[in-house]
């Protein structure tokens, strides 16, 4: 169990590194965005982003704190992270590759919304489609497994 919550002590040092940016570009998009950057529509939903990031951070981190101090609940989440009727439920769904792709499409939406408008929300809306439909897949998995 040792090596477990080694684990996810290094879960919290890994989450810091995305908190820290979500900070540093929330001060940078609150202070010295230009005028031209803030008129974009992108720059309202990449306000939003950034703070949805800083947010699901700091839940996790919470989280994992939580976990590490008390060894019933450590002891569940490790079985539950390694039980393999949810492993194979997540592999049916598609999961560890959907969440990359739909993550990518995100971004790519957002770099690509200075451009071109059209673009932007069509990007953003495959990638929220694809994250609906596998989290409706994973549900009726979880139903019927």
């Amino acid at each position: 169990m040792e090596k477990y919550r080694k684990k996810i002590e290094g879960r919290i040092k890994v989450l810091l590194i995305p908190l820290f940016l979500a900070a540093v570009l929330g001060i940078y998009d609150t202070f010295y965005a230009e005028s031209v950057v803030r008129d974009n529509p992108v720059f309202e939903f990449q306000i939003g982003l950034i703070t949805g990031l800083g947010l699901l951070c700091v839940i996790a981190i919470f989280r994992y704190r939580s976990v590490l101090q008390d060894e019933g609940r450590l002891t569940q989440e490790y079985y539950k992270e390694n039980d393999e009727r949810l492993k194979a439920i997540r592999a049916k769904a598609g999961m560890p590759l959907l969440y990359i792709t739909s993550v990518g499409l995100v971004f790519g939406g957002v770099i690509a919304g200075y451009f071109n408008s059209t673009i932007f929300y069509t990007l953003i809306a495959v990638g929220m489609a694809q994250l609906v439909i596998g989290l409706a897949v994973k549900t009726y998995y979880r139903m019927v497994m």
